[in-house]
């Protein structure tokens, strides 16, 4: 594709996200803050510990696909963060704390339940910017974690696949898997997620609430789902 076409749909794709922004304001209460003060807002239902929640990375500017992500930082920023009503599930505890222990942010219970005892997300990520799609017959680029998260899906799809053809049951729920085999993902240490004033949580080495484990390697995770029973 010529760079002039990406830089149009660029554009495109920019003038949809702040129309989608201005509307949803225009039909809010008001009531809330321009977003440089306040308190982190986790999001529903990725905050809930039985689902696996996928947040959003990209490409580093002027890097080849096959060099590391960083946390998406290009429309959106990848969602984050530690649920105000489920508490930490026991697969995930040994991840939470040691980002607590080794990683946590300057700022405390002002911005975000750091009480270390809720569940933390997302789990996983996955490319969450430049899609191409069609709208109104017009080619435009797509961001978020609702295209990153139908990545994850379909690579789940194929291992299913691989483990059907074994004779094997389907995957089930991924979570504890993904959190016992941190080696089956990319860790990304690049990136943030900023809001009400402050930089957000950063992407660290090994779990963290911007990234998760990191990025699916597809080739690790079938041979580890394949190995299982």
């Amino acid at each position: 594709m010529l760079e002039e076409e990406m830089t149009e749909m660029a554009k495109i794709s920019k003038a949809m996200w702040e129309e989608e922004l201005y509307y949803s304001d225009e039909i809010s209460t008001k009531e809330y803050n321009d977003g440089s003060s306040g308190i982190f807002n986790p999001g529903f239902p990725s905050g809930c510990p039985y689902i696996t929640s996928v947040g959003a990375t990209q490409i580093v500017p002027g890097a080849s696909v096959t060099q590391p992500e960083k946390a998406c930082e290009t429309v959106i920023f990848s969602g984050g963060g530690f649920s105000n009503v489920f508490g930490l599930p026991s697969y995930q505890s040994a991840a939470v704390q040691s980002w607590f222990t080794n990683n946590a942010p300057p700022y405390g219970a002002d911005r975000f339940n750091n009480s270390q005892q809720t569940r933390g997300f997302p789990d996983i990520s996955a490319n969450g910017a430049n899609y191409v799609v069609a709208v109104t017959g017009q080619f435009a680029l797509v961001y978020g974690t609702s295209a990153s998260s139908p990545v994850f899906g379909a690579i789940l799809t194929l291992i299913n696949e691989a483990r059907f053809a074994a004779g094997k049951g389907s995957v089930g729920f991924v979570n504890p898997t993904l959190y016992a085999n941190p080696d089956a993902l990319n860790d990304i240490t690049q990136g943030t997620n900023p809001g009400c004033g402050t930089s957000g949580f950063a992407a660290v080495s090994g779990w963290d609430p911007v990234t998760g484990l990191g990025t699916p390697n597809f080739p690790k995770l079938m041979g580890k789902f394949l190995s299982l029973p």
